[in-house]
């Protein structure tokens, strides 16, 4: 009676843990989304249809890295072709994949299980860690399929396998070596999957004549794999890792498998014991079951499953070892490493009379500890993830209006060949997001009666120049909220003094500052718009477009002076910056953030000065010369309120901008200014909040 209670208590607290990891994470996915592609998205997915429709067939095969991935690549055209290729059905697929994988994991132990009364808690364990929001870059990346079902179809092979040694049955052995296929073209570590039928298939002591139908289809699939195949250039050789870094390669692995427990654990070393302790404890219930002569098919199929996860771990560690232990902590890696640790748990619940007392205890204490560790990431699934979904959102806005803004681009796309070419066929045919109604605003002037007599709420707050390829654009930064209708106009138009339309932008990125202060507690009410007309000067203004018309948003109109020409905007690179002159102010002599490297002989003055929460500025003159006149700076992670203002000795203001964002590295700034007398330039920090600091290099 006390063991049916306890059983019962148990099964009850994995259930509700389990519903609350699944509708946690359901909410992360849905907050998380977002229909910008990213990373290997725009050569891997877009890349990938865009040379299908130039009827280029080969590129199913082709490689994506290591990998082969053409059952991931059916879902990629079906979501392009069907689907607008928004995201929307590739996200929903990984989902029902991980729902997939609990079945299969179900099918393989349910005869063990019937008269269990543990089975409740057992079924709650596995959704509950196939569904944990540590591995969220797998639920809420498009492109991750293949990750998922490379799983999948390799348990369902090594589950058919061990039916067919059982009932004999052909279609059962038809099966497995079907989804086996379907796991060697889901990524690279599917070539795992037919050594270990062969070696299931001994264990099992199937016929000959199986044996060799296994090694047949496993060689030819094989082949068919490595013709034309290419190493990646950045990737490290594995066998050269394994002879040269043994240690690291080792470490990397027991890292990989402790990998879901980083949140609780911290340590990275303490990642690794948990790994070293899920390979000892596999080698122990090994041990235990090959003496005791249990190896039917259900535990040989989880031996052998078993194997998979560790060679993935494996040769994972012998190809990213340039990565780093850190490297071996990536949130997509927990997938594997959480199936193993569900693979692990189910051998010492169905050999719990051939296994030490201790192991099962062990097996049992996991099933409640283990979903316990795994909630506090849980939380995570309700960070505000508005900012990075905007950020990517300008990203591609900037491309489609031909602004290339690598600050934000750069947050989405780490390869730049042949990228170029790829968003201009995009742009061209519509694909993607660049069929989004938001992306263009095709109007070239706006017609005055269209704009509400009065005002929206909100600013103009800046102007900041970037590097666009080889010339210098401008980003507009504000907020805008209409109170009447209670919401944030999505798009923002700026128009010049005859109301042509000389730039366009979007809102959405959250603005704390404003939620808090205006009523109604606007959200996301921050807008970044781009000046897509080079040739304007000014006076630029802006306005918040609306179901029901034009608002103009309050703010001194933007005036770009001809006296004053930004050249260029770089990365630092040794070059002497200008003379500055008669310098005084608030700033201070080194008073930069401590986390950065100040090396020797450099005068710096920044305003750090006792943290960021300092407001103040530094002033400066500079000679007149035909030379562009070159400033070194740096930036904290935010930017805003980071001013550069130049006058001329009068007094007049000629000039303002925000300060380039230039997140702790050196940046120089060269501008060419048309006077004969000096120029007074003021940089003010007027940023009281976290990262808002700056710092010039002095000659």
């Amino acid at each position: 009676m006390f063991l049916k209670q306890q059983s019962s208590l148990l099964s009850q607290a994995t259930v509700v843990i389990s519903l609350i990891v699944f509708s946690t994470t359901l909410w992360g996915v849905y907050t998380h989304f977002s229909p910008v592609p990213f990373w290997d998205m725009w050569s891997g997915y877009i890349g990938f249809y865009l040379r299908v429709l130039e009827n280029d067939h080969s590129v199913w095969l082709s490689q994506h890295n290591e990998h082969r991935i053409l059952i991931s690549r059916m879902l990629f055209w079906l979501d392009l072709e069907y689907f607008k290729g928004l995201g929307v059905f590739l996200v929903c697929v990984n989902l029902v994949i991980q729902l997939g994988t609990a079945f299969v994991f179900f099918a393989v132990i349910s005869k063990k299980l019937k008269a269990d009364p543990h089975k409740t808690a057992i079924y709650a364990f596995i959704f509950c860690l196939l569904f944990s929001w540590v591995q969220r870059e797998n639920f809420i990346w498009a492109f991750q399929s293949q990750f998922l079902f490379v799983f999948m179809f390799s348990l369902l092979s090594f589950l058919n396998m061990g039916r067919y040694t059982a009932d004999n049955k052909n279609h059962y052995l038809l099966l497995s070596l079907f989804f086996g296929c379907c796991a060697t073209f889901s990524m690279a570590n599917g070539l795992l999957v037919f050594p270990l039928l062969v070696v299931q298939a001994l264990l099992l002591r199937t016929s000959r004549l199986s044996l060799a139908t296994i090694i047949a289809v496993g060689v030819t699939v094989s082949i068919i794999y490595f013709i034309d195949y290419h190493k990646p250039v950045r990737h490290d050789s594995a066998i050269a890792s394994i002879l040269q870094h043994p240690l690291l390669v080792t470490v990397f692995t027991l890292t990989y498998l402790g990998s879901p427990f980083v949140f609780v654990l911290g340590q990275s070393y303490l990642v690794t014991a948990a790994g070293f302790f899920f390979l000892t404890a596999a080698g122990v219930c090994l041990y235990c079951i090959i003496k005791k002569h249990a190896l039917d098919y259900v535990n040989v199929t989880l031996f052998i499953f078993l194997l998979f996860i560790v060679g993935t771990a494996f040769a994972t560690a012998s190809g990213r070892i340039f990565l780093g232990i850190d490297g071996a902590l990536a949130n997509r890696y927990a997938t594997p490493a959480l199936m193993g640790w569900i693979t692990l748990v189910l051998i010492g619940f169905i050999n719990r009379t051939i296994l030490p007392k201790a192991c099962f205890y062990i097996a049992k204490g996991c099933l409640i500890c283990i979903p316990l560790l795994l909630l506090p990431p849980q939380l995570r699934a309700f960070d505000n993830f508005a900012g990075t979904a905007f950020h990517r959102k300008i990203a591609v806005l900037g491309v489609a209006n031909h602004q290339y803004d690598s600050f934000y681009f750069e947050q989405i796309c780490y390869k730049q060949e042949g990228l170029l070419e790829i968003i201009e066929q995009s742009i061209d045919k519509g694909i993607s997001v660049f069929s989004s109604d938001w992306i263009k605003y095709d109007t070239n002037q706006i017609s005055v009666d269209s704009i509400h007599p009065e005002p929206c709420m909100g600013a103009i707050e800046s102007t900041e120049p970037f590097q666009s390829g080889s010339s210098i654009s401008y980003r507009v930064k504000g907020w805008a909220w209409d109170p009447k209708t209670q919401t944030v106009p999505e798009k923002i138009i700026l128009v010049d003094k005859e109301f042509n339309v000389v730039g366009y932008g979007i809102s959405g990125e959250p603005r704390f500052d404003i939620t808090k202060a205006i009523a109604g507690n606007p959200y996301n009410s921050g807008w970044l718009a781009y000046i897509i007309n080079p040739k304007v000067k000014g006076p630029i203004s802006a306005y918040a477009a609306t179901d029901s018309g034009l608002f103009k948003i309050p703010g001194k109109p933007i005036e770009l002076d001809e006296s004053v020409r930004i050249m260029n905007i770089s990365r630092w690179k040794g070059e002497p910056s200008s003379e500055l002159l008669n310098i005084s102010g608030e700033w201070k002599k080194g008073a930069i953030h401590p986390r950065v490297r100040q090396k020797e002989n450099q005068t710096i003055y920044g305003s750090w000065v006792g943290g960021d929460e300092y407001v103040g500025k530094v002033e400066f003159e500079i000679s007149p010369s035909n030379d562009p006149v070159n400033i070194i700076y740096m930036t904290g992670p935010d930017s805003r309120f980071q001013d550069i203002e130049i006058y001329d000795m009068a007094g007049k203001l000629l000039y303002r901008f925000q300060l380039p964002k230039s997140i702790n590295v050196w940046s120089k700034i060269s501008l060419h200014l048309k006077t004969t007398e000096n120029i007074k330039i003021v940089v003010a920090d007027n940023g009281n909040s976290q990262g808002q600091w700056s710092a010039l290099l002095i000659p």
